[in-house]
């Protein structure tokens, strides 16, 4: 039994080197140390080839986009389990361990999907911990009413997720039509319909919440990825009705059906609501220009806001419309994924 601690990096700063000296010191039977560097800093580059570990797998690449360094580094982990590392956080490695336990004990568990423990989060002014209630449970519904009760950043991401469900969730993302920055969390809506969470009570993972302790900083990090998709900023606005609906189509697809036998249908619905709920009711207004981008989109939130029902296909179309005025093969290319997966 091992786990691959996968950790694609950028950062050049010794912190971000540091993390990687610390866990190329773990055991070469029980994990593995995955670390993919985009960086293209030889000062960092030399002291990363300085590692002389059994653990670790050192792979000096060119610069390319985040998720392309993550999709890369997943397909060079060998363990049975895989854990992602954001390289300005941190593991615990007697938390690894703990987990490894787990591992073992839950070998054979086909209802498994994910092992966690408890997070630190760092913020500006205090440090808390956390700790999800409830992914434990038999029943999907269950798992994901927790994780959404939860109402906390995705921390599930950060969990030691099963090889097998790792390259399916991420062959899926691979897919996408648009990477947009809330897609980690139709990762976590998979893990969570495709098996249980357990975890641990030991601290695991230590989470720097950093630019998204701050709303105008957390905007100004989801509209980068609007901007790096060839979108006006403005599209931010469908954040969350984006988010409800592809997790409802998601959940209603064949590429879920293939994988469980029970109803998706009070999942799907659960899922679009909460976030249904934020896309009508969360201010991501500001710094907006008026556009017949924006204009567009207000008349959808009008429309949708006052329906007792939500038709997806009736939606998905109209989503489409307002892409198409900024991006018409986007539109066309966002259509014939959602509408046919």
């Amino acid at each position: 039994m091992k786990i691959s601690v996968v950790m694609p990096t950028n950062r050049t700063s010794y912190s971000a080197i540091a993390r990687a000296f610390d866990l190329a010191s773990l055991d070469p039977s029980q994990f593995e140390l995955i670390v993919r560097d985009n960086s293209e800093n030889e000062d960092k580059r030399a002291l990363l080839r300085k590692i002389d570990s059994p653990t670790l797998r050192l792979a000096i690449v060119s610069n390319c986009s985040a998720f392309q360094n993550a999709i890369d580094a997943l397909q060079l982990a060998s363990g049975d389990f895989v854990f992602f590392l954001a390289d300005d956080d941190w593991l615990s490695a007697r938390g690894l361990q703990q987990l490894h336990a787990l591992a073992i004990q839950t070998e054979g568990d086909p209802s498994v999907a994910c092992l966690t423990g408890a997070y630190v989060v760092e913020m500006a002014a205090a440090t808390r911990f956390f700790q999800y209630r409830g992914l434990d449970s038999a029943e999907p519904a269950k798992r994901l009413e927790s994780y959404l009760d939860a109402n906390a950043a995705n921390f599930l991401y950060y969990s030691a997720v099963k090889r097998s469900l790792a390259d399916f969730c991420f062959a899926f993302m691979a897919r996408l039509p648009y990477r947009f920055s809330y897609h980690d969390q139709l990762v976590s809506l998979l893990y969570l319909t495709l098996g249980r969470v357990l975890q641990c009570d030991r601290v695991v993972y230590s989470y720097e919440l950093g630019d998204w302790e701050s709303l105008p900083a957390s905007l100004a990090k989801d509209r980068a990825w609007y901007v790096e998709a060839g979108l006006p900023v403005e599209y931010d606005r469908l954040q969350c009705l984006f988010c409800a609906m592809e997790g409802a189509l998601l959940l209603r697809s064949g590429l879920v059906g293939g994988k469980v036998a029970f109803d998706r249908t009070p999942l799907s619905d659960l899922w679009f609501l909460r976030y249904f709920a934020r896309f009508k009711h969360h201010d991501r207004e500001s710094g907006s220009a008026q556009s017949p981008v924006t204009g567009a989109i207000e008349r959808l939130r009008n429309k949708w806001s006052a329906r007792p029902l939500i038709d997806l296909d009736e939606l998905l179309r109209d989503v489409c419309e307002v892409l198409q005025i900024a991006d018409t093969a986007g539109a066309k290319r966002y259509f014939d994924f959602w509408s046919t997966l």
